[in-house]
This record gives structure tokens, sequence and C-alpha cells, in this order.
């Protein structure tokens, strides 16, 4: 496995530094290092390690946990209609803009 997803013997990847949502994954060392990388905010690393995992390992629990871990720190949808309703509003109001002030 690449060093993405070596555990990193410093840091305290114990049951309870865990999100709540991965308590319940299964026991592995690399997906305990990208847990541990996720709940320190290192999301290159989730992003990067997560996919190689899923794609590595032939538990299929593990394949979930990693594809869920990497789920995670993908923008909500939500908030991308929100972005773009904020850019096409700009747009009308700017276009609003030009054809008022033109005259």
């Amino acid at each position: 496995m690449s060093d993405l997803l070596d555990a990193d013997p410093n840091l305290d990847a114990t049951l309870d530094s865990r999100p709540a949502f991965a308590r319940n994954f299964p026991k592995d060392d690399a997906l305990d290092a990208l847990v541990t990388a996720f709940s320190r905010g290192d999301f290159r690393r989730v992003r990067e390690g997560a996919p190689k995992l899923a794609e590595q390992s032939e538990d299929h629990a593990i394949q979930a946990a990693a594809r869920e871990l990497r789920r995670r720190i993908d923008p909500s949808p939500v908030a991308l209609y929100l972005v773009a309703l904020g850019f096409m509003l700009l747009v009308v109001l700017y276009g609003h803009y030009l054809t008022r002030s033109a005259g």
C-alpha cells in the first residue's frame, strides 16, 4: 500500500476519537489512518487514499466505509445549487443595471 494509507504511530486512533459516523467502521489499519486524517481535517489525504483503499481492499465492509468517508468530504448538492443560484442572480442584476443605466 502507498504511504498515504500507512497509519501514523504518533496519532491516537482509538475508537473514542473517531467521528460518530465512523464508530461502526470495520477495524483496518489503512481505514483507521484515513479516519484519523479526516478527524484532523486532512481532507487531501482522504480524497486520495479512500478510492485507493476501496479498490485495493477485498472486504466489502472496508470498501463501503472508504466510499462513505470519501462521500463525506464532497460538497453538498444543495450548497452547489445555492452557489449557482447566487451567480445567476448576480448576472441578472448586473444585466438589469446595464440596461437601466445606459439610457
